[in-house]
């Protein structure tokens, strides 16, 4: 019988959100039938968080991802620049298709937040 070190999942790390200088908010990301595992932060990031919305259609509209299914209020990722930042919980994102990176706040310069993400 095979092993699961035979079928290893493939990680991609070719997703990347870009937040445009002086705004908060990323184009919109299609995650394709992966889920996000974890952002690489950009070293002159400078929001203290990253929220994510996610939408049912390419361009629809979008509601922010809750912690939980009892009002805990949204899911935030504190962001520290220049670091990976795993995602906690992949079950909060799972079944996420279209998403966007909100940063807390506007980004001087241009900034690329590159996404680890694998199959479901």
């Amino acid at each position: 019988m095979p092993t699961s070190q035979q079928f290893p999942p493939i990680d991609s790390y070719d997703l990347v959100a870009l937040i445009p200088n002086g705004t908060t908010t990323s184009q919109q990301l299609d995650l394709a039938g992966n889920c996000l595992c974890g952002l690489f932060m950009p070293a002159a990031f400078t929001g203290a968080s990253i929220k994510i919305t996610a939408a049912a259609t390419s361009g629809g509209t979008t509601a922010t991802v809750q912690k939980d299914e009892v009002g805990g209020g949204d899911y935030t990722i504190t962001a520290t620049a220049g670091k990976y930042i795993p995602v906690s919980n992949l079950n909060l994102l799972a079944g996420t298709r279209f998403i966007n990176l909100i940063s807390a706040s506007s980004e001087g310069a241009d900034r690329s937040i590159t996404l680890a993400v694998r199959p479901l």
